[in-house]
């Protein structure tokens, strides 16, 4: 029985890996979906031994889900922002992410994208999943949910976008730094309470993605136990879900109007001494003749309507960029 298939570059790697299965592996590459939608998607683990690879040759994967166009409407997407924005003047919310998702009819070859997204985004984390439970997938994202190499840790802080044109005319404003600020603060107090010590946070940066910017903390730390828990109890970070939490997923839920499944879910690969898993981000689910996109911005105290549109067409166009 088919039991799935896996590539990956890892950020900053000339080096494509899979999963070579075997029950005595000590490896497993994880796919874990944004539990915070309904729908019920299920957490995806192959086992086995991590091996150098190939990139894998056209005709490798076969797509079998039909495609069918479930894209969000700008006016649904707008109706969505509107709503969120109440709740935030209300004081019910604080910050949600609003997403949506974007059908295409395409003929490209989800091998040839795996490629093209390697050679595109260098710093990035690129993958390649074809399993029977979630389908084919393919993204390369700029986030780090955590990592961990013999108790050392680091995670990332990531909010705000803004085009490399943008960045140059008009500087970063204080709701977009109000925005990464409460991310930075919900990481830390979720690492504090696992008990991480020695935490050190870096003065915010920019992080480059293509034609993207985002605001960046980096943390570094020590901590003891499983990579798997911590990862869990990180996520959803404000960053794809909101604050307060349960509040926010339950307006994601109402409102968006699909099933994120495992986009804004997380995926990495983990070993005997630690491991790294990223924020499923910039990616894409291959469907027979056609793929489905996927985007979503903060929204805040401040949102604009139409400027939070145009920040997920600006996310999209960097997904389809490395799609040929």
């Amino acid at each position: 029985m088919f039991e799935g298939r896996v590539w990956w570059r890892p950020p900053g790697s000339n080096s494509v890996y899979t999963i070579e299965p075997s029950a005595s592996g000590t490896s497993c590459f994880r796919l874990e979906p944004f539990s915070c939608t309904s729908g019920g998607s299920d957490s995806i683990e192959l086992r086995g031994h991590v091996v150098k690879s190939n990139f894998p040759e056209v005709g490798t994967i076969k797509v079998t889900q039909l495609f069918k166009d479930s894209s969000t409407t700008q006016e649904q997407h707008s109706i969505a922002v509107e709503k969120a924005l109440n709740m935030i003047q209300s004081g019910e919310l604080e910050k949600v992410v609003v997403s949506r998702v974007k059908s295409i009819e395409h003929s490209a070859h989800p091998e040839t994208a795996f490629k093209s997204k390697c050679a595109a985004h260098p710093d990035a984390f690129v993958y390649l999943i074809d399993h029977p439970t979630c389908g084919v997938w393919c993204g390369a994202t700029p986030e780090l949910l955590v990592s961990v190499s013999d108790n050392r840790l680091e995670t990332v802080s990531l909010a705000g976008t803004r085009t490399l044109d943008q960045i140059q005319t008009s500087p970063w404003t204080s709701k977009e730094y109000a925005e990464q600020e409460l991310v930075t603060d919900y990481i830390k107090d979720i690492l504090e309470n696992q008990g991480a010590t020695d935490l050190r946070i870096e003065p915010r940066d920019n992080l480059n993605y293509g034609n993207l910017v985002h605001l960046e903390t980096r943390f570094h730390g020590t901590i003891k136990g499983n990579i798997e828990k911590l990862a869990k109890n990180l996520h959803p970070t404000p960053a794809v879900g909101g604050r307060p939490l349960e509040k926010a997923c339950g307006f994601i839920s109402e409102h968006e109007g699909y099933d994120r499944q495992y986009f804004t879910g997380y995926l990495g690969v983990e070993s005997a001494t630690g491991g790294a898993y990223y924020v499923n981000l910039r990616c894409a689910k291959w469907l027979v003749g056609g793929i489905n996109l996927f985007a979503g911005g903060g929204i805040v105290e401040g949102s604009d309507i139409s400027e939070e549109w145009n920040e997920t067409e600006a996310k999209l166009s960097a997904i389809l960029d490395s799609i040929k």
